[in-house]
């Protein structure tokens, strides 16, 4: 009877420990991201990389990664 109470107690403490983990785990995905969710994203066209538009420079109307990026395209 007591191994029986054992076992059912650590049943219920393994089902807690995995809906704690599911709660911290959601958490951590929804607001680790950089990007918003819905974001628009938006194609730097030296290096063909997608970034969020939030994230990108804006030289001569097109997006960049980076200043590097825009130097490049738009040299040449």
């Amino acid at each position: 009877m007591l191994l029986l109470r054992l076992l059912l107690l650590f049943i219920v403490v393994y089902i807690v420990f995995l809906a704690l983990k599911a709660l911290v785990v959601g958490k951590n995905a929804t607001t680790g991201d950089s990007a918003k969710v819905g974001e628009p994203m938006v194609l730097d066209p030296q290096c063909q990389t997608y970034l969020p538009k939030s994230e990108a420079l804006l030289r001569h109307g097109k997006y960049f990664c980076s200043e590097e990026c825009a130097r490049r395209y738009l040299a040449g």
